[in-house]
């Protein structure tokens, strides 16, 4: 597909880094600024995790970066820990003919109590240790197969 002007950011890190924020400010408007967690909220605004729905909300997200490259950059926030995670953005932004660019806040500066202070979806302190331990930072050189196909 031809080069567009359009740019697909990836905002990566532990939660409570500012990856949201950031996604906000990169993206062309506010709808542009998309992550699996907005999946969860339901009508009424209220955050409904559901671990057995994490696979369909990466779908959505997916889904809603794919299609909103079509009216300007579109800003990803999810953590993002390994190189996998990143491999079907990678896809959508060449077959939109977007310019990918990939944005690692890890955590911030901040230690893992702190992070669970600022999250907004209640991850907690080992939760995010957890993600910590197996994040990549080098992302393109990661095996980037999910771990069931390796």
């Amino acid at each position: 597909m031809a080069r567009t002007d359009r740019t697909l950011f990836i905002v990566r890190g532990l939660p409570g880094s500012g990856k949201s924020t950031l996604a906000a400010r990169l993206a062309s408007r506010p709808s542009l600024a998309v992550a699996a967690d907005d999946f969860f909220y339901d009508e009424q605004g209220r955050y409904q995790f559901d671990p057995k729905r994490l696979g369909e909300a990466h779908a959505w997200c997916q889904n809603a970066a794919r299609s909103g490259l079509k009216f300007g950059d579109v800003a990803v926030a999810n953590t993002f820990t390994q190189g996998w995670e990143i491999a079907p953005y990678i896809e959508i932004a060449a077959k939109a003919g977007a310019r990918l660019v990939v944005v690692s806040l890890f955590d911030g500066g901040l230690d893992d109590a702190a992070l669970a202070q600022r999250n907004e979806h209640g991850v907690p302190a080992a939760g995010i240790a957890a993600m910590r331990s197996r994040y990549e930072h080098d992302w393109s050189r990661a095996d980037m197969r999910p771990p069931w196909e390796r």
